[in-house]
């Protein structure tokens, strides 16, 4: 089945937000980045102009000549950005947009023709619609996404998986208000659907709206009270309005509830840290160790409760190995680099 996933950090909440497949189960990975896609565009292109210049050379073209046919097909206007190739004129963004797009399609390309085969048999076959969607989601083509899911909605208005995924498109295209009254509609048609009340407490958390966040946050809890992620979505509400105690506590309800919910480790042993409580701290980052030993995460952050402590040779071995794990990771250098120059100060003190 097609997956999708994206997650969302702001105002110290961590949630995730993913479309929803047509049995509700899955969720997905990520696309490849644009620099890849740059990197490969620009390579082709070397290629074609290495390519060309040696068949005028073997057909006895001087190189000054070759030299000024390429620059003759191949120009470019750095002020309104126009490319000309061959006589052709071509605006920069739209083509590599359409470049871009083309190859984040590529690794679906066979569920798309599956999609385009169906729909090519049968225009208004909403499942092979909402499949599409959920490709072109995946993609990180948003905008065709969405189009996709008001085309499904014109076939089947009431299904609540649709405008669920809906409500994780304009999530992502920023447009938060028309987020919330698709997940909104969302809960009005399926009020049982749990992730739609977590996604509408985190957009509702971005928009800095908190206490509307928290009473949704309660409304699904007096719904499903063994609901980890949303214990875990009042915490970190509960943290933004500065109710520490009362965080700790809803933490500590997600984690009783699913005792491997990273997550909500890590939001605890932040929040702690935070409470300079940090003895605790380092037994919340171990118990998330037991769970996720190579996560190089929870060792740079042990590193980072030990450095605080005055340990810095315990602070050392846990960055090195978040390192060892991750090489360059950037959380486990800085405080390493810190570490470091601590004891350097310290090494200096006598001889001053």
């Amino acid at each position: 089945m097609i997956k999708g996933i994206e997650k969302e950090k702001t105002a110290g909440i961590c949630k995730t937000e993913g479309i929803e497949n047509t049995d509700g189960t899955e969720k997905a990975g990520e696309i490849k980045n644009n620099e890849e896609i740059k990197n490969a565009e620009e390579t082709e292109n070397i290629l074609e102009i290495e390519k060309t210049s040696r068949n005028k050379k073997k057909q006895g073209t001087p190189e000054e000549d070759v030299d000024k046919g390429n620059s003759a097909a191949f120009l470019y206007n750095t002020e309104a950005k126009k490319l000309t190739f061959h006589g052709n004129i071509y605006e920069i963004l739209p083509l590599f947009l359409n470049v871009r797009d083309l190859y984040a399609s590529l690794p679906f390309f066979e569920e798309l023709q599956a999609c385009a085969e169906r729909l090519e048999k049968e225009p208004q076959d909403a499942t092979a619609l909402f499949q599409k969607a959920v490709l072109m989601y995946k993609a990180r083509r948003f905008e065709t996404a969405l189009q996709l899911t008001a085309k499904v909605l014109k076939i089947i208005p009431d299904d609540h998986r649709v405008w669920y995924n809906r409500g994780v498109i304009l999530s992502e295209l920023g447009r938060l208000e028309e987020a919330i009254a698709a997940y909104d509609r969302t809960i009005e048609l399926e009020p049982a659907f749990e992730i739609a009340w977590d996604n509408k407490g985190v957009v509702l958390a971005r928009l800095g709206r908190f206490e509307e966040a928290l009473e949704t946050y309660d409304k699904i809890l007096r719904r499903s009270p063994e609901y980890a992620e949303a214990w875990a979505g009042k915490g970190s509400i509960l943290s933004a309005l500065g109710r520490e105690e009362e965080a700790l506590e809803a933490y500590s309800s997600a984690l009783r509830i699913r005792p491997e919910y990273l997550e909500a480790l890590t939001s605890t042993g932040s929040l702690l840290f935070r409470l300079d409580r940090y003895e605790e701290a380092l037994k919340i980052y171990d118990r998330a160790l037991q769970f996720a030993p190579k996560d190089p995460r929870f060792w740079a952050a042990r590193g980072f409760v030990f450095s605080e402590m005055g340990k810095q040779e315990e602070a050392l071995k846990s960055c090195n190995r978040a390192l060892e794990l991750q090489p360059g990771f950037v959380p486990a250098l800085e405080v390493k680099v810190r570490i470091l120059s601590e004891i350097q100060r310290q090494k200096a003190k006598p001889s001053q």
